[in-house]
């Protein structure tokens, strides 16, 4: 059951610090404390050096989809931390990444085919600042690059992989989430999937100029648990004073008039790629408490950004080795 489960969101290069699986596994008694029941890690494959940002570049930059960052370890390594996280009684979930790959990743060469272009036939980024990645092209390439992607998921899930939180599922065709899940689930039942569904003025932008974009009740037709993005603008206004609780309590009811029966929804105050709570309410201590209770009680699954449980304030950088500690 997994209606009211807790996730913990590590990123390895900074949760430890030697940032090596290493550093996880020695911390996972303390994680399995806290009555964590998934543990999902941030991309672990090795990083692209072409346009890298920063000095080690970001996780979401992949040169190979079936290996592991260096950095972090070998699969040996891996393969042990999956075994621990399972022996702690928790699980694990991998950050999978198919909407695009780094400049390095050997399919720029071998499969060209595989990436979207521009005019003068010149691999892009779709979106500009993302200036470190080329976009992958699904469609026509169903029998070639589609077989790749589910062959990956299906490798991972072998090595005992619980579960996938998908990157920008949002910006990937509707048509391969459901013939990757139905491939998935036909091999590996209870494996769980989380999409990291996207805000409202994200989808109302690619309406407007009629490119691709999935909103949540579309990947609920694939997906175990979508992102709460939906109505986290309307939580940070709230906190801002900027409309009063009563309209932020009113989304949360109107979720549950417009999704289907069963919705489930990761309900967060901060991840990886926004402000930490204890920033946001640095003034006032207690108002990051009692909004901490409230999220974590709402219907649904509840994260926990590593550090957020030590009231950490500055989110750690991903193209840096930035580490925070966790159990402090």
């Amino acid at each position: 059951n997994i209606r009211n489960a807790s996730f913990y969101c590590i990123y390895t290069r900074n949760h430890s610090e030697s940032g090596t699986f290493q550093g996880i596994i020695d911390d996972l008694s303390r994680i399995a404390q806290m009555g964590i029941d998934f543990v999902w890690l941030l991309p672990i494959h090795p990083v692209g050096k072409t346009n890298r940002k920063g000095t080690l570049g970001s996780p979401y930059s992949i040169d190979n989809f079936r290996e592991i960052n260096p950095e972090h370890g070998n699969l040996d390594d891996f393969c042990r931390l999956v075994s621990e996280v399972h022996r702690h009684g928790m699980r694990l979930m991998i950050d999978i990444v198919f909407r695009h790959t780094s400049h390095d990743c050997p399919w720029a060469t071998q499969h060209p085919e595989w990436y979207l272009r521009d005019e003068t036939g010149k691999p892009i980024a779709l979106v500009p600042e993302w200036s470190d990645i080329l976009d992958l092209k699904f469609e026509g390439n169903e029998k070639t690059l589609w077989k790749e992607l589910i062959d990956i998921l299906k490798y991972w899930c072998e090595l005992g992989v619980d579960g996938f939180r998908m990157d920008v599922a949002s910006g990937v065709t509707m048509d391969f989430w459901r013939q990757a899940r139905k491939e998935v689930l036909a091999e590996y039942p209870n494996n769980i999937w989380l999409a990291e569904s996207t805000r409202l003025p994200y989808i109302e932008d690619h309406r407007v100029k009629r490119e691709l974009v999935n909103t949540d009740n579309e990947l609920y037709e694939v997906f175990d648990i979508c992102y709460d993005y939906d109505i986290y603008g309307a939580w940070r206004a709230t906190t801002a004073n900027a409309i009063p609780v009563k309209s932020y309590l009113e989304m949360i009811r109107l979720q549950s008039t417009i999704y289907r029966k069963d919705f489930i929804k990761l309900r967060f105050l901060e991840n990886h790629d926004q402000q930490r709570v204890s920033h946001i309410f640095r003034e006032n201590r207690s108002k990051a408490l009692a909004w901490t209770s409230f999220s974590s009680f709402l219907k649904g699954c509840f994260l926990i950004h590593a550090g957020q449980e030590t009231e950490q304030t500055k989110t750690s950088s991903l193209f840096e080795k930035d580490w925070n500690d966790c159990k402090n």
